[in-house]
């Protein structure tokens, strides 16, 4: 596959300081154009030189390494990308094993990941994903569910980074879930920890109420993950599957409280972690 995405007319906009590119036109050109048997490595050929039309504009020097599955776009340095790589494979095959009737990795090309080197680099990239008003908590990565699904983070934090990873591609391979944001960050945070292989627990009532779901539904828990809507925060399937409400498993841990579930959430924002 020869075409860059560069000769697709209109395939880029202007961002806050980097092009982006227009996914719809790029969708259209390539339903258009390529045969179901080449669109895997088509999507890959675009997304690489995509990488390299963002490496031009970084700073410092960035270069594009791959593995099996992954393009990573990062600072030239062989040790931290081959980390980096391995890394991603690794929570890649981990979460799928782990979560085989759940995880899926679906669509065309392989992941793609970015590691900025510095912060300022790493906001200015995001904040095209960003409302134009608001207040938004630092981050150190996230999951960009726009178009050529991504993730980016910032390396510029220290290099556990292994931890990062697993949260995000994470948050990838359920993306075709409609779950609830409690549940959604709750799996995320278990599987962070079976894929590094030491624990961080925190605190957190997401990932208190799924440990507590996987020890007393373990058979159940799958389907609840295939079930559970964002529409009434997983209430129903909860009840369907497990006989119990999401009111009364926030109970065991808050205590007495209108705890109860609503039918009118709405859809969890997906670029924002």
């Amino acid at each position: 596959m020869g075409t860059s995405i560069s000769s697709i007319p209109n395939a880029f906009d202007v961002g806050h300081r980097f092009v982006r590119p227009n996914w719809t036109v790029i969708t259209d050109w390539v339903t258009a154009r390529v045969a179901a048997d080449q669109l895997n490595d088509t999507w890959t050929t675009l997304a690489r030189d995509w990488l390299d039309q963002l490496r031009r504009s970084l700073p410092n020097e960035y270069a594009i390494t791959e593995s099996d599955e992954f393009l990573l776009l990062t600072k030239s340095d062989s040790r931290v990308s081959n980390r980096l790589l391995e890394s991603c494979e690794h929570a890649r095959r981990t979460i799928l094993e782990t979560l085989g009737e759940v995880a899926r990795d679906q669509g065309y090309g392989k992941h793609v990941v970015i590691g900025f080197a510095d912060t300022e680099s790493y906001y200015d990239y995001i904040t095209d994903f960003y409302p134009e008003e608001g207040e938004f908590a630092l981050s150190g990565g996230m999951f960009l569910d726009v178009g050529y699904g991504h993730f980016v983070m910032c390396l510029a934090y220290g290099d556990q980074y292994e931890r990062t990873i697993a949260h995000e591609l994470n948050h990838a391979l359920l993306r075709h879930l409609p779950l609830p944001l409690w549940l959604n960050e709750g799996v995320t945070q278990v599987m962070e920890d079976m894929v590094i292989g030491y624990s961080n627990f925190s605190v957190d009532l997401s990932q208190v109420l799924f440990r507590n779901l996987m020890s007393d539904f373990p058979r159940q828990i799958s389907k609840f993950l295939n079930a559970a809507n964002y529409v009434d925060a997983g209430d129903a399937a909860l009840r369907q599957l497990c006989r119990t409400s999401l009111g009364d498993r926030v109970k065991q841990f808050l205590g007495d409280g209108d705890w109860q579930a609503r039918n009118l959430y709405q859809e969890p924002d997906r670029h924002i972690p």
